[in-house]
Formats: C-alpha cells, sequence, structure tokens
C-alpha cells in the first residue's frame, strides 16, 4: 500500500511525551499517531453525528428566524404562545438528548 508522509511541527515537550508514550505501548512515533489520529477522527465523528439533528434544528430556526419581522408587531397572546411553544420544543430537546445519554452509557 502506498504511503504518504505528513510532516508536523511540535513543541520539544511534546515531541518527547509522543516519543516516550509511543515506545512505552511497543510503536514507533508514526504508528502510534496514525492510531491516535484515527481514533479522534472516530471521537468527532461520533461528536457530529450526535449532534446532526440539533444543528439541523438550529439552521432551521435561524431561517424561520430570519423570516420573522423585527421588531415583532403580534400581541401579547402571539408572544406567549411563541415562548410556551419554544420551552416546549427546548424541553423535548432536552428529553431527547437525556435518552441518548442513557442509550450511550448502556
Amino acid at each position: 500500500m502506498a504511503k504518504t508522509r505528513i510532516s508536523i511541527s511540535l513543541d520539544p515537550e511534546d515531541a518527547e511525551t509522543i516519543k516516550a508514550v509511543a515506545t512505552e505501548s511497543g510503536l514507533d512515533v508514526s504508528a502510534f499517531l496514525v492510531m491516535a489520529g484515527r481514533r479522534e477522527a472516530a471521537r468527532l465523528a461520533r461528536v457530529s453525528e450526535a449532534f446532526s439533528e440539533i444543528d439541523a434544528a438550529i439552521d432551521r430556526a435561524d431561517a424561520e428566524a430570519e423570516q420573522l419581522p423585527w421588531p415583532p408587531d403580534g400581541d401579547a397572546d402571539s408572544d406567549t404562545d411563541a415562548v410556551d411553544r419554544a420551552r416546549s420544543e427546548i424541553a423535548a430537546a432536552r428529553a431527547e438528548a437525556a435518552a441518548r445519554r442513557r442509550g450511550a452509557a448502556a
């Protein structure tokens, strides 16, 4: 398999720490950094996936907000309804996030 060389710059302390941990793990620095990079890439992908629905909801809310008049010209009852709806949606999002955390912990 073809390999690609990547050059990185490190503080001397970081370089020594990485070399020492790689050696203690029985790996050369390159193998250690590949392993660590793969692990971190997988972690970041899981984080991105976990927040994708929330990010999409935020994008939809932002798009909807752009269409609203400012300052609002509605009456107090519609403002109360909007606040109630927002609170309900926040509570639902929190409940969904808590359920996901419980599922991930299992």
